[in-house]
């Protein structure tokens, strides 16, 4: 068996966890309610289809929590950075594309924050 996770990587997939089924769970049951309060342009089923994503990711997030092991979570963890690579790409491409509102900002920098953190978890484990 390979070596144990550190308490900081498991606190980090416990943050991501937290942040992504809060954010996964109003895009697929409420989208709505995110364009309403942010000014975020309306598409339901585009929105409640990253929530869909966004929960399976949360849902990752727990279960690589309750891990014992490094090749346990290593895929997950690639798997969340390059998600978060993507999703910065996404959203910076679609800011300077589109009208989005100032709330772009926050999933940015959310991005950017789950990038760095798993990126860490990475370099750690692998040391």
């Amino acid at each position: 068996m390979s070596e144990e996770i550190s308490k900081i990587s498991k606190y980090i997939f416990l943050l991501a966890f937290i942040v992504q089924i809060i954010f996964g769970v109003w895009f697929f049951v409420a989208p709505e309610t995110w364009s309403t309060l942010t000014g975020w342009p309306v598409e339901t089923a585009a929105g409640r289809a990253l929530g869909a994503a966004i929960i399976v990711l949360a849902l990752g997030g727990l279960l690589a929590y309750r891990a014992a092991s490094w090749d346990k979570v290593e895929l997950f963890v690639i798997m969340q950075i390059l998600w978060n690579i993507l999703g910065l790409i996404a959203m910076l491409w679609a800011y300077f594309t589109m009208t989005l509102p100032v709330a772009t900002w926050l999933i940015v920098g959310l991005l950017g924050l789950l990038l760095i953190l798993f990126l860490y978890v990475y370099m750690q484990e692998k040391q």
